[in-house]
């Protein structure tokens, strides 16, 4: 399966899945495709990712946002009115109750593939081939 693990295909899953419901509902910030992300934030989202997929996984979108925050200001991003990756501004952080319902409801999405990669992408045992029959 070209070398990719089990968590990274399930992440890759979640953050393109996550990016196209941001694209449909023409969100005013649709992030990079997963190949133009920076290692730092790779590596930050498969931790997510494995977190959600195993027993102490989170189902409130309040919780994971605040996940997230506490995630994005370890990696220096700050608040700004303005998203600039480059500047690391990003509008969304604030407190949950403070985000507008496209938002929350990106986040509610974001829980959901999270539990859609959990329960349908995993890996197949390798089976031993077939015996032969004999006649």
């Amino acid at each position: 399966m070209n070398g990719r693990s089990l968590m990274e295909r399930r992440a890759e899953f979640v953050y393109d899945a996550a990016r196209l419901a941001a694209i449909a509902s023409q969100a005013p910030i649709v992030p990079a495709p997963w190949s133009e992300r920076e290692e730092a934030f790779r590596k930050q989202f498969l931790n997510v990712i494995e977190r959600q997929c195993g027993p102490q996984r989170s189902r409130s979108p309040e919780a994971l946002h605040e996940s997230w925050m506490q995630s994005y200001f370890a990696m220096g991003w700050k608040y700004g009115e303005v998203y600039n990756r480059e500047g690391r501004t990003h509008p969304d952080l604030v407190p949950y109750v403070e985000l507008g319902q496209l938002e929350r409801d990106k986040d509610a999405v974001f829980v959901a593939l999270c539990e859609i990669a959990r329960r349908f992408i995993y890996d197949l045992p390798v089976l031993a081939p077939p015996k032969e029959r004999k006649p």
